[in-house]
């Protein structure tokens, strides 16, 4: 007797507020030229380090974030990553040998992962005034304390200018997994992404007459 396999569904697309997709093949919010426009306004505002440490982290992460989903989600930056990830969680189970938790199931992990992520980009987001009510968690930032100076190789100091590595690692970790996290921390942060996108998405028109 033949025993016909159905084959694995496809992943779904990240899911905006009404319950459809954000952005899958055939329905992106941005032109590839406008993805390229919005990444790079938000590298030169990081690189050239335009106004305040907490401003600047804030508006080129809030333009990063949505370029890199639109531009790279589903490719083989995110196959490469998740990849990669898998390794390294595959490897530190390896090394707990039969201790319980190395039945831990690594997709799960790596989403859960990622949610944590989502949670601290979240605290960085916050305004610093918050913090009488929430304490250091709204705190947090890219680079330095609030509107302070950059340390080394976290934004620069005054007159340096250097991607900020905090602030990119967050974007293209968020931006190419953000599918993976179930529960109520998957569904904010897909309709995050979905408005991030919806404001950046009329930018270089707006800007620059085209994409």
């Amino acid at each position: 007797m033949t025993i016909l396999l159905a084959p694995s569904p496809a992943p779904s697309a990240p899911a905006g507020p009404a319950g459809g997709a954000v952005a899958n093949a055939a329905d992106h919010m941005m032109s590839p030229t406008a993805v390229a426009i919005v990444l790079l306004l938000a590298l030169v505002v990081d690189w050239m380090s335009v106004g305040p440490n907490s401003i600047r982290d804030r508006i080129a992460f809030c333009l990063g974030l949505p370029a890199i989903f639109e531009g790279f989600n589903g490719g083989p930056l995110d196959r490469w990553t998740v990849g990669v990830l898998a390794a390294v969680i595959d490897k530190l189970k390896a090394a707990a040998g039969d201790a319980y938790i190395a039945g831990a199931v690594t997709e799960k992990v790596i989403a859960a992962l990622v949610g944590l992520l989502f949670i601290y980009t979240i605290g960085v987001l916050m305004p610093e005034k918050w913090s009488t009510k929430l304490g250091p968690y709204a705190r947090l930032a890219f680079s330095g304390r609030g509107g302070g100076p950059a340390g080394p190789g976290m934004g620069g100091a005054a007159g340096q200018k250097r991607l900020n590595w905090r602030l990119w690692t967050c974007a293209v970790l968020l931006g190419v997994l953000c599918e993976l996290p179930g529960g109520l921390v998957g569904e904010l942060l897909r309709t995050f992404v979905w408005v991030l996108d919806s404001i950046a998405a009329p930018l270089p028109a707006a800007l620059f007459g085209g994409g």
